[in-house]
């Protein structure tokens, strides 16, 4: 069945204390200003809570928790820095013409109409950091949506910010405070007129679909290619699948492939930088597969491509952006470099994400925790998202392909020897 998500009321939501005249102006890091403007978004699905009236408390715990996280609730002045003016957030009231279990049943492509954001949005003004839609099912069900510019945060930064929102929400708990070292340690090159090449590829004919690999897949992929994480072997084998569907499709220049895999760089720093760092502190490393039609590509081979140009990245990259003297020339050098192998002719590149490890089935604003957790299409060409499942111990892994490669891509025997296609009600 089709369902409505029909929009009863849209507020602005500010701070509940105003912010101080010292803090009005935040300045954006390198990092951020590498960022593109893009809005990442993501859907917590709960349950009714029978006799509760726990919608109202949302706002007020946002308002608060804004207080600590002005600067969302400021405008983005560029490239430059956010002008912490309270000006708020755009906050959607909405009401679904179903129950929560209708909807889970239904086709993945319908979860944009819970954000308040999608691709066919017309967005006028990119200058506004974070928007919230709030959507009510008949049965009493609940689905908070949020989509968060880039250009202030990476998805630590964002997920910080809903755990204390739920955290507020919940308990009335103090609010954390962030930690905004980063723009001061990576501060912004006024001069800067520099492109690193890297480009985010869109395309409206993508066809995105939801993999899922439950924990006996998983140990059976690393047990063919140990050492190594759980992430690296699923992501060994997505890459091999997609790669095996460009061969097959009708892309007959293309000779490599890439896999663009991004990384939180806060714990790899020597110390490491507190999780509540606030800003975009994210870095990726690239490793390449030339294609060769006489043989196979092994899973074992492709792991270990991952495995040392992670560790690589590691050592000496990481080393490089610790350098007091010359850590900015470090990001700049690596960011042309990375974007000269991405623009080389015959090259196909995926970029993979992951999520894994972030604990946002925890995440409980008064209706328990999530009955299921989605992201939404995105125009985004060879994107590829992972995060764990409800249980933690699988990975759902959201494949963003050209419909003619994604139509080779899901039939390829060892995907489906590993992996389930997802509905949205798939175990959860």
């Amino acid at each position: 069945m089709a369902f409505k998500v029909e929009i009863t009321a849209t507020h602005v939501v500010k701070p509940s204390r105003p912010t101080p005249d010292y803090l009005k102006t935040h300045n954006l890091s390198l990092f951020d200003q590498l960022a593109p403007s893009i809005y990442p978004p993501i859907i917590f699905f709960y349950k009714a809570k029978p006799d509760s009236n726990l919608t109202p408390l949302l706002k007020t715990s946002l308002s608060r928790v804004l207080s600590s996280f002005y600067p969302y609730a400021g405008r983005v002045n560029g490239d430059v820095f956010i002008d912490c003016n309270d000006a708020g957030i755009p906050y959607f009231e909405a009401v679904v013409d179903c129950s929560l279990s209708d909807v889970l049943k239904e086709d993945l492509s319908l979860m944009s109409q819970f954000v308040p954001l999608t691709e066919e949005s017309v967005i006028l003004d990119h200058t506004i950091p974070l928007l919230v839609q709030v959507s009510l099912f008949k049965c009493g069900g609940i689905a908070i949506g949020a989509c968060s510019s880039h250009k202030i945060g990476d998805a630590s930064n964002f997920f910080m910010f809903i755990r204390e929102w739920a955290n507020v929400s919940l308990a009335d708990n103090p609010v954390l405070i962030p930690e905004f070292s980063i723009s001061s340690r990576f501060p912004q090159l006024g001069f800067l007129n520099f492109d690193t090449g890297i480009k985010i590829q869109l395309n409206e004919k993508l066809v995105r679909k939801r993999f899922v690999l439950g924990e006996s897949s998983i140990l059976s992929l690393k047990a063919q290619a140990t050492p190594c994480t759980r992430v690296q072997a699923v992501t060994a084998l997505i890459w091999k699948c997609t790669m095996n569907a460009v061969k097959k499709s009708t892309k007959p220049n293309i000779t490599s492939s890439i896999a663009m895999t991004l990384v939180n760089m806060r714990g790899r720093f020597n110390p490491p930088l507190p999780p509540t760092s606030f800003g975009n502190f994210v870095g990726s490393f690239l490793a390449e597969k030339t294609f060769n039609d006489e043989n196979e590509i092994e899973l074992h081979g492709l792991v270990d491509q991952l495995r040392h140009r992670f560790k690589d990245f590691c050592d000496v990259y990481m080393k490089e952006v610790q350098d007091s003297k010359d850590g900015i020339f470090a990001i700049l050098n690596y960011s042309k470099k990375i974007g000269e192998m991405l623009q080389r002719n015959g090259i196909e590149v995926f970029t993979f994400s992951s999520w894994c490890g972030f604990p946002l089935y925890d995440i409980d604003f008064g209706w328990g925790k999530p009955r299921w957790i989605s992201v939404t299409n995105t125009p985004f060409r060879n994107g590829i998202m992972m995060m764990d499942t409800k249980e933690g111990n699988g990975i759902e892994v959201w494949v963003n392909l050209e419909e003619d490669v994604m139509a080779i891509f899901e039939q390829d025997h060892d995907l489906l020897a590993y992996c389930s296609p997802g509905t949205c009600d798939n175990g959860n």
